[in-house]
């Protein structure tokens, strides 16, 4: 199954009136595959539409209730712990017509924290396609949802720095029961474990970048919950230099891969 990009991409160029063969020619599509896709949705609009039907998946409402909930015997709030430090980070949500977007930018030199962004959606939104598309030095994933917005309240206009990041009550109550999962997720999108040089000894560290005050917060509270220690570098950077501390962070954690 094609991803929703591609059958955009084929929509596209059929409105502006480019022949099948020539699409295919362009996308690198099969040309019954572009004939598919044109026979079952006619255009974009058509393309969108049925985008919308399937994010009004019967799921959903249990999705965000389950989220609401104090209880978590599926271990949903484990899962969305690290899914929301990852979008903290990386990710961000798009309208498109009635529809929404969630694309997480992932570093094409992780293959390992790309499959992990796939497997937690997967778990999440199993009735839902996820894209996987190469960018220039990055992979998008992303997946279309009518309910994004709900799911991740901290959607809104604009870049994440330059706007509050407050957290909703049932979404401050998950990451205080996993603040390993939602460490995970930050460390993976703006972390790293880079070598520190001092007197000719290497003394390893762990550091966060963000240009968000609160999400910075966010960062450091969490590794107070896990009995961290950090310093700040400047107004975004943090760092974490402890050599206990490093060394629990290599074993729960460990580099990015």
């Amino acid at each position: 199954m094609r991803t929703y990009e591609e059958y955009h991409e084929i929509l596209t160029l059929w409105e502006i009136h480019r022949n099948k063969k020539k699409i295919a020619r362009i996308t690198g599509i099969p040309r019954a595959t572009v004939r598919d896709c044109i026979m079952k949705f006619g255009n974009v609009f058509g393309l969108e539409e049925q985008a919308k039907e399937n994010a009004r998946i019967k799921g959903i409402s249990v999705l965000v209730k389950s989220l609401k909930q104090v209880d978590d015997p599926d271990n949903v709030h484990q899962n969305y712990a690290y899914l929301f430090g990852l979008y903290l980070g990386d990710g961000c949500i798009s309208k498109m017509n009635r529809v929404h977007r969630l694309r997480i930018a992932l570093d094409k030199k992780y293959p390992e924290i790309i499959e992990s962004c796939v497997d937690v959606l997967e778990t999440l939104f199993p009735d839902n396609q996820i894209g996987i598309v190469d960018c220039e030095g990055c992979v998008n994933v992303s997946l279309y949802h009518k309910h994004l917005p709900k799911i991740f309240p901290q959607d809104g206009d604009g870049k994440k720095h330059e706007r509050e990041i407050k957290l909703e009550k049932w979404q401050q109550r998950i990451v205080d029961a996993h603040p390993l999962e939602f460490f995970r997720g930050l460390y993976h999108s703006d972390g790293s474990r880079s070598v520190n040089w001092v007197k000719g000894k290497n003394y390893p560290r762990y550091t966060f970048s963000n240009y968000s005050k609160e999400i910075l917060k966010l960062f450091t509270d969490t590794a107070e919950k896990l009995g961290l220690h950090w310093t700040t570098a400047n107004s975004r950077n943090v760092a974490i230099s402890r050599r206990d501390d490093v060394a629990w962070l290599d074993e729960h954690i460990g580099e990015k891969a």
